[in-house]
């Protein structure tokens, strides 16, 4: 077995904690950048910055990142907007250190660890969900499982695990050689179906088909199989119909119940806000953190109990809203090169990682249309990962390091 080195141990254990902990996140991120900066000094430099020169996703998140600042300094309060920008600086630091600590260490192999991760929230869940239904008295909602997160954030996280699966089962060279790998597999994708149910993120649905299609798209054995992707898809759909939740979190009745002050369609009116206050200030915006402070400007009542959002649950409208023209283009910039790169390095590679992440990223894509996923550190971090991690697997490694 080969040993670990300081890099791989700390890019392992990145993925063991990023399911879990963006507060252990942050600090698994510091010690890889440690061990990186270490690495450089024993002559490791020139082929970090020849991966982040070779590698379009860096310039679009810097491109991103650039555009934000431009938005701050003509939006309302600059100083609060920089706060919020430290979040995109976030996301260029951690996939800068991913790409430069894949690039280092071509032979890590993180489905192990990332397994450990995915399956301690789980097990978290189904313990919340265990408890949720002892308690549970008739006539009210059953709470939703979220582990160590808001449940949105957790139903993206599952989503992505149970597209993990997926990929694994399809191509189980890599991650399922033995069959007690394959047990296990079997048992925590079964576990995370059943969570989904529980947990009832309605973009989580729409999340699988996209990462579905995409994994269709591109592996012939799994497009024999897409009816069957379909059929569970449809059962969580409609599982959901009749578990005591309320009707708030209903699927179906999104379908026939379009008036806007409903709780559960609250999204059109925050859709709405989003677009008058970019029709407002369209080129720059009203600056990163200041849709929620000027949502009772736009809109005086309550949506869903609560009279003040900061967010408008759509990626796309909120950064419209916040960054305007020139952060839109950022946005399309960083999010472009990072679903080309995927979908590149997925045509390539054989592999279960590259086919894990291309259709993660199409997921990702769709959560952000009911939600602003892209400004969640913990899923957008675990996100960057996989597509680091998928997108510089082996053979496309040998080139960079060529």
């Amino acid at each position: 077995m080969r040993s670990l080195t300081p890099v791989s141990a700390a890019l392992l254990l990145v993925a063991a904690v990023l399911p879990v902990s963006i507060a252990a996140t942050n600090v698994a991120l510091a010690l890889l950048t440690a061990a990186l900066i270490a690495r450089a000094g024993r002559g490791g430099a020139s082929r970090t910055f020849s991966t982040w020169r070779r590698e379009p996703a860096v310039l679009g998140l810097i491109l991103y990142c650039f555009a934000g600042l431009v938005a701050t300094g003509f939006g309302l309060d600059p100083a609060r907007s920089l706060h919020d920008n430290a979040k995109d600086f976030h996301k260029l630091w951690a996939l800068l250190l991913f790409l430069a600590a894949c690039a280092e260490e071509p032979a890590a192999e993180a489905w192990t660890a990332l397994a450990a991760g995915f399956g301690a929230i789980v097990l978290v869940g189904i313990g919340q969900t265990a408890l949720a239904w002892l308690h549970h008295e008739p006539g009210f909602p059953l709470p939703r499982p979220h582990a160590f997160v808001h449940p949105v954030a957790y139903g993206e996280q599952l989503t992505l695990c149970l597209l993990g699966g997926v990929c694994a089962f399809l191509r189980p060279g890599e991650p399922l050689r033995h069959p007690s790998a394959r047990r296990l597999g079997g048992a925590l994708m079964a576990l995370t179906v059943a969570l989904l149910v529980f947990n009832q993120t309605r973009s989580s649905v729409f999340a699988l088909a996209a990462g579905g299609a995409a994994i269709c798209a591109l592996d012939p054995a799994a497009r024999r199989r897409g009816a069957w992707m379909g059929l569970i898809l449809f059962a969580i759909a409609a599982a959901w119909e009749i578990l005591p939740t309320g009707d708030r979190r209903s699927l179906f009745g999104l379908l026939t119940d379009f008036n806007p002050r409903n709780s559960q369609n609250a999204r059109y009116v925050l859709w709405s806000v989003a677009w008058r206050m970019f029709r407002d200030h369209p080129l720059t915006g009203v600056g990163p953190a200041h849709y929620g402070t000027l949502f009772t400007t736009y809109f005086q009542g309550t949506l869903d109990n609560e009279s003040g959002w900061s967010s408008a649950h759509n990626l796309f409208l909120h950064q419209l809203a916040e960054r305007g023209l020139i952060g839109a283009a950022g946005l399309a910039a960083a999010l472009g090169t990072l679903l080309a790169g995927a979908w590149r390095a997925a045509r390539r590679e054989a592999g279960a990682r590259a086919l894990w992440a291309v259709s993660a990223f199409a997921a990702f894509l769709v959560m952000n249309l009911t939600e602003a996923a892209f400004q969640n550190e913990q899923v957008t971090t675990l996100m960057l990962f996989l597509w680091a991690w998928g997108t510089t697997s082996l053979e496309n490694r040998g080139k960079i390091l060529q």
